[in-house]
């Protein structure tokens, strides 16, 4: 026992959730459409001086990032959005919580399992495209910013985890989880940042296009307002790993002081924590 969690217990519901969620046959096709869509995007999206080939890992992953932030998190709350409902309506969660196990060990116990498994399509998937593209292209790379790469690909997923596991505490219909998780990810995904674009361009006396290329002072507002996406937040602190100075095209504009790569990481980290205590407060107080 620590600080009044069993961890043994926990440990028998991790290995029981991992082993489940793990065998499933979607989740090694998706790992492998991860690996198969790095090692694409990097051997054809070459420069044309360059003609087909590898292209160096450190450009793959800015190439990839765009495209990553529309897939981990569909992973995440598929993984996630039936983690409670589902024993609610099979009715092995009332037989779960007749043995001697806490809701806040149900729940974290169920958490990390599924953390682990979204580690492992991470890692797996674009840890090996990224073994594949550094042998491929023989061109030095940093080792170091593509692990924090990968961890922060693997937090940015725990956010729509944790996101999808509240849904799956709040609602009691497994139909209704589906459509909660595909309206949170369409938001996150595709509303805010436009949203947030479209009031600035409509307050600041600017325009659109200034906005999408770059042309935006380190005083602007909209700096502090990325941090309302988590998705901009993510993609910022991959940008800062990489120190990135051109992105398609557009330039990098100069940031405001407070956009570091620790501030971005902090910002993520929040947004992972946030909705994960929401959904353990709820689901300890919950009539289930």
């Amino acid at each position: 026992m620590v600080k009044g969690l069993d961890l043994r217990a926990m440990k028998a519901l991790f290995k029981k959730e991992y082993t489940d969620n793990i065998r499933n046959r979607w989740l090694a096709i998706i790992t492998f459409i991860f690996l198969l869509l790095a090692v694409v995007i990097s051997y054809f999206n070459s420069s044309a001086s360059r003609g087909v080939g590898f292209q160096e890992l450190d450009d793959t992953v800015v190439a990839l990032v765009s495209l990553i932030s529309l897939l981990v998190p569909i992973v995440s709350i598929m993984l996630g959005h039936g983690s409670i409902i589902k024993e609610r309506e099979q009715g092995s969660l009332d037989a779960m919580m007749s043995y001697p196990i806490n809701r806040v060990e149900i729940f974290l116990g169920k958490y990390a399992a599924l953390a682990a498994v979204l580690f492992t399509t991470v890692f797996v998937g674009f840890g090996g495209a990224g073994v594949i593209i550094a042998v491929g292209s023989g061109a030095p790379f940093s080792f170091p910013n593509y692990i924090m790469f990968l961890l922060s690909t693997l937090i940015m997923g725990l956010i729509f985890l944790g996101l999808s596991m509240l849904i799956s505490v709040l609602v009691r219909r497994r139909s209704v989880a589906v459509g909660a998780g595909v309206l949170v990810w369409f938001f996150f995904c595709m509303i805010i940042s436009l949203l947030i674009t479209g009031i600035y361009a409509a307050t600041s006396g600017s325009n659109i296009h200034s906005v999408f290329s770059g042309e935006i002072g380190p005083s602007a507002w909209l700096w502090k307002a990325m941090f309302l996406s988590p998705i901009d937040t993510y993609q910022m602190n991959v940008v800062l790993t990489y120190g990135v100075k051109n992105v398609f095209g557009i330039s990098v504009p100069i940031l405001p002081g407070y956009v570091s790569f620790w501030i971005t990481l902090a910002g993520i980290v929040a947004w992972a924590s946030v909705p994960l205590a929401a959904a353990v407060i709820l689901f300890t107080r919950k009539d289930l």
